[in-house]
Order: C-alpha cells, then structure tokens, then sequence
C-alpha cells in the first residue's frame, strides 16, 4: 500500500502516485504496459480470480512480466516527509529513507508499557515506570523475595562458615588435650625423675665427693668401689665420667703396688670394668689394670 499523502511536506507529483491506493508509490514496480504501482497493491490485484490484466489499462499483464522501478523508487525516498509522531509533537521533517531509523528512537513515539498496557511517549516512559502501580507492586515483591532470597543464602552460608570454625575449633581442642595430656605426663615422668634423682644424691651424699680427690687416701678406694658397685648401670646424671675416670686411674696407680690394698683396687677395677659408666677405650684399660694386678698376685704367691 502507498505512503499517505499527508506525510509528505511538499505537493507530490501525480506520476508518483499508484492508481489502485492513490497514496505515493511504495516499492514501485512497472508494468509491460508501462504504468507503476504499489508492489503490494499490483500483487492483490493480481491475486484476484481471473485477473491477469492491468488496472489502468486492462492489457495483459504476466506476473513474471512486473519489474521493480529503481528510479521511482529512489525519487520517492528522496522526497521530505513529516515524522510518524508529529500529532503527539514531534516536529523532525526529513527524507523518506531516513524515517525508519528516526522512528526507532524518536522520542514521541507511543510504547506500550509491558506492565499496564498504557501507551505513553518514549520520553514520558521512565516516569510512567515510577508510578505505575503494578510495576511498583511488581518491584516491591522482587526485593521482597531477593531479601528473602537473600537473607536465607547469608544464612546458609555463614552457618556453613560456623560448621567448618566449629569442626577446626574441635580438631584443635582434641589436638590441645593431646598436647595437654602429652605434657603431664611428660612433667610426670619429670618429676619422677626429679624425685629418682635427688633421692640418688641423697643417698650419694655418703660417698660422693663433688670435687672428685678420690686416690689421695686408702679409703678412698672402698669408697669409690661402693659407689660404682651401687649404681653399676644407672650412672648419676651428675657424675663426669672422665674426672671418675681419672679418679679410679689414681687409685689404681697410688696403691695397686701395696699388698694391703690391691684387693681394694682389685674391687674398684672390676665394678668400674662391669659397669655402664665408661667409654670402651676407659674400659680397655681396667682390663689392662686388672691383668697387671693378677699378675702381680701369681709373682706373690710363686
């Protein structure tokens, strides 16, 4: 169908106009006869039963026989017509090809808003947004629901959250009342110790010479015998094995040559020689101390 004449600004020639619609050619197409129409207009009139000729003529008019008029078509688009909305107060004249774009952002046309159905300018539609009464009820029952929605995600997740606090805070408690029962029974044994050993200096007290002047007499000897004997495999933690070394090495070379105390030496040897208190190297020579003084008993008693 053709372009209402009213569109256009100017008096539009009469060679454009389509003789079925009377509007100014749409889609110009021409006939073998040489007259134009609308392309739309031409095809209903020749989807009509037993019409086959041309409405300003009636010569015979194949379909295949209809060809588009460029030239029309193109002085059509040219001409300078009023925008669609001009009755709601758009003013923009401009070319007949350009409408269509201008149309797609004019800011007078009707939109229909998707809520209401009411049509309101494109311009006018934000504030109808604002006031529409189903939009607000529409907007007012999302945020309502994305509260909900919201608040129970929050919820789910810090409740999550707590579980994993709640599960690591348990595995540290288990792990702290393993370290806490570690450590009494670690301070138990300490104790034990403690006791074991101040009980072992007490009763050290007797024999134990701080100062190690072991060998500078000849009760010394048993003295120093006795309390090797005594804890023969359970060293004092605050006896130094080198200095009762050097002591007993003392005794050994002071007194081993006297016939009323070799017997004495004899003892302090082997118990020294049994016991755990000594390097290999220190228990070599109680070996070699103890061979010297049998032989010194076989040379007496031959």
């Amino acid at each position: 169908m053709g372009y209402g004449l009213n569109k256009f600004v100017n008096h539009v020639d009469q060679n454009l106009l389509c003789s079925i619609c009377a509007g100014v050619l749409q889609e110009a197409v021409i006939t073998p006869c040489g007259h134009s129409f609308c392309d739309e207009c031409l095809h209903i009139w020749l989807s009509r039963p037993n019409t086959t000729t041309c409405p300003s003529c009636r010569s015979d008019v194949p379909p295949y026989d209809v060809i588009p008029v460029l030239a029309l078509r193109g002085v059509v688009e040219g001409l300078a017509v009023h925008c669609d909305n001009d009755e709601h107060g758009c003013k923009m004249v401009l070319k007949l090809e350009k409408l269509p774009a201008h149309l797609q952002e004019c800011e007078f046309a009707l939109i229909e808003c998707g809520a209401c159905g009411k049509s309101v300018k494109r311009f006018e539609l934000p504030d109808h947004h604002e006031e529409c009464e189903i939009i607000k009820n529409l907007v007012a029952k999302h945020k309502k629901t994305q509260k909900e929605e919201l608040t129970i995600d929050n919820l789910t997740k810090q409740i999550a959250l707590l579980e994993v606090d709640l599960n690591k805070t348990k595995t540290a408690l288990r792990e702290s009342e393993g370290d806490v029962r570690r450590v009494k029974r670690e301070l138990r044994e300490l104790q034990f110790q403690l006791e074991v050993r101040m009980s072992e200096e007490q009763e050290f007290d007797q024999d134990w010479d701080p100062e190690y002047n072991y060998g500078y007499s000849p009760s010394s000897i048993a003295q120093l015998a006795s309390l090797v004997s005594r804890y023969l495999l359970n060293k004092p933690y605050y006896v130094d094995r080198n200095r009762i070394f050097n002591a007993i090495k003392r005794c050994y070379d002071y007194y081993h040559g006297y016939a009323g105390y070799s017997q004495d030496v004899h003892m302090l040897l082997a118990a020294s020689y049994a016991s755990n208190w000594f390097t290999e190297n220190q228990r070599s020579n109680f070996d070699s101390w103890l061979q010297n003084l049998a032989r010194a008993r076989f040379l007496i008693s031959s």
